[in-house]
């Protein structure tokens, strides 16, 4: 990361204060934080175009435990979220939605990091979230975890195959060059059984979503 778009956190007992040296990311945060959305971390304070203060959320990232993992109830809080700010089939989307932005805490889960966020289609960020998955999670327990969050997402937003797999294509080459870029492991799963999970991924608009 450059000069340019670096941030940096001071965390404090009850708060999280961010600084930013673009404007651009400034001004994505304020945005979703402004939107007073109850996934969303409080707005505390701002001063433009520099900083945010936000409520310290003291939570989990999803997947550190599994016992914190439920996939209908992030469905419904991921279903809410787009539905909140949907218009002509584009909302606004988390875009960083790695398992470290996505925080469980008192029964709930919480959506930080918005300086990536921008008008999407719901699909671009559905089938980012779910990329995580594919590469950590074994076979089974993929599918089970899969098809229970789209039913859930589903029955609130509906998704557009054509889109779907665009976006899942290009969410794959983008996800494997993150993590080359950043020297982090591909998955903890081997790698015939990602590529199993994408293919899985790739056939969902079979029998979910409107063509």
């Amino acid at each position: 990361m450059n000069k340019k778009d670096s941030t940096y956190l001071i965390i404090l007992p009850d708060c999280v204060i961010k600084h930013f040296n673009d404007p651009k990311h400034f001004q994505a945060e304020l945005y979703a934080y402004q939107a007073g959305l109850r996934m969303l971390p409080d707005l505390l304070d701002f001063q433009v175009p520099q900083w945010i203060k936000i409520e310290k959320v003291k939570g989990i990232p999803y997947l550190d435990r599994l016992d914190y993992f439920y996939p209908e109830l992030l469905a419904e809080t991921y279903a809410n979220f787009h539905l909140a700010t949907l218009k002509n089939d584009k909302c606004l989307c988390h875009i960083d939605n790695s398992p470290k932005n996505i925080l469980f805490c008192q029964g709930k889960y919480y959506f930080i990091d918005f300086a990536d966020s921008r008008f999407e289609y719901p699909e671009r960020d559905i089938t980012h979230l779910l990329l995580f998955w594919a590469a950590d999670f074994p076979a089974d327990y993929f599918k089970y975890a899969l098809e229970t969050f789209l039913n859930g997402y589903l029955s609130f937003v509906t998704l557009n195959s054509e889109r779907w797999n665009s976006y899942l294509k290009s969410n794959i080459i983008l996800f494997d060059q993150r993590r080359k870029l950043h020297s982090k492991k591909t998955g903890k799963e081997s790698p015939s059984i990602q590529n199993l999970n994408r293919e899985l991924l790739a056939q969902m608009k079979l029998c979910y979503m409107k063509e």
